[in-house]
């Protein structure tokens, strides 16, 4: 009967053990995988959880507020906006495709036309950039319809019916983009017949500006995401900027340092947005409707439950054969 008993439970051990081993093996294997797309068709609310005025004032800009960062009623706490994903195609991007809708996403419409006709005349358009930085770089491109913030109901029409989730397939076709642009720009800064009134609009990126520019233009991630971060920061060299699993931490400087982490879920947009003051206080936060941190709850808890068990087990065995 004894010796039964203990037979149970070595199985069970082992049992347990297996269980983890190929969880981990798993897991060690999708991390090795190409990266696929985790866009869904769906609705994602967003909520402001927490707004600091006078903190926000006194660390990041005394004449500014959360509005520097999203539409709407942002600075208002328990506003919400939502984001709704329509569809996404494969896109594959020319590096003037680049230029126009990555480098410089931040230019308003008015001044780009004047900026194309200047560009075009001095020779620079999309047939002579592309020939001389002919790599292309590939892309699942998506379109949300957004609602922005508001502290009443939502508006019956979304008021942007096109905001972008770029997502590049190979995460290294970012620093490509940035090299080559930056070098085009070097051009164009050197070149004499382009009018100084143009060249103001031009300046040279650093890794952690152009990234900082990509989030709020519309940066996605493809799972596994944490290596696709770590891929992102590695490979574009970023010097104030870090990922620790699915999370972004941009280190930034206004009155004060302070820092700005952005977490990703599943689908690969943005799930949490937290400004915090160079005390680790937060003055910002914004959580979204995302499930995935009860998935994680979940699973931590069933490993912590197993472990327990497995640690249980062996310390019984080893009673039991004394």
């Amino acid at each position: 009967m004894m010796m039964k008993r203990r037979m149970r439970l070595s199985l069970l051990s082992l049992s347990l053990l297996g269980i983890i081993f190929f969880g981990i093996l798993f897991t060690a294997v999708s991390a090795s995988t190409s990266y696929q797309l985790g866009l869904t068709k769906s609705t994602e609310e967003y909520t402001v959880i927490q707004y600091d005025d006078d903190g926000w004032k006194a660390t990041i800009n005394p004449a500014s507020n959360s509005k520097d960062f999203f539409e709407g009623d942002a600075n208002v706490t328990g506003a919400k906006s939502k984001k709704t994903i329509k569809g996404w195609v494969d896109q594959t991007y020319s590096t003037y495709d680049a230029l126009l809708s990555l480098y410089f996403s931040f230019i308003e419409y008015g001044m780009w036309n004047m900026f194309l006709v200047n560009f075009t005349e001095a020779g620079y358009n999309e047939t002579t950039i592309n020939a001389a930085y002919s790599n292309t770089y590939n892309a699942w491109y998506g379109v949300s319809a957004e609602w922005w913030f508001t502290e009443g109901e939502y508006e019956e029409t979304p008021n942007s019916t096109i905001s972008p989730i770029i997502i590049m397939k190979d995460p290294s076709d970012y620093k490509l983009i940035l090299d080559n642009c930056n070098a085009l720009i070097n051009e164009i800064l050197n070149d004499t017949t382009i009018d100084m009134s143009i060249k103001f609009l031009f300046s040279n990126k650093t890794a952690d500006e152009f990234l900082w520019q990509l989030v709020s233009y519309g940066f996605g991630i493809a799972p596994p995401e944490a290596d696709y971060l770590d891929e992102v920061i590695t490979e574009l060299g970023c010097e104030n900027t870090t990922a620790i699993g699915n999370k972004l931490i941009f280190d930034r400087s206004g009155v004060t340092d302070y820092s700005v982490e952005i977490s990703y879920g599943s689908k690969g947009t943005m799930s949490t947005f937290v400004v915090k003051d160079n005390s680790d206080v937060i003055i910002y936060q914004i959580t979204s409707s995302n499930t995935d941190w009860i998935f994680f709850t979940i699973l931590i808890s069933v490993i912590a439950v197993t472990v327990v068990i497995i640690v249980y087990v062996f310390i019984r065995n080893r009673k039991l054969k004394k």
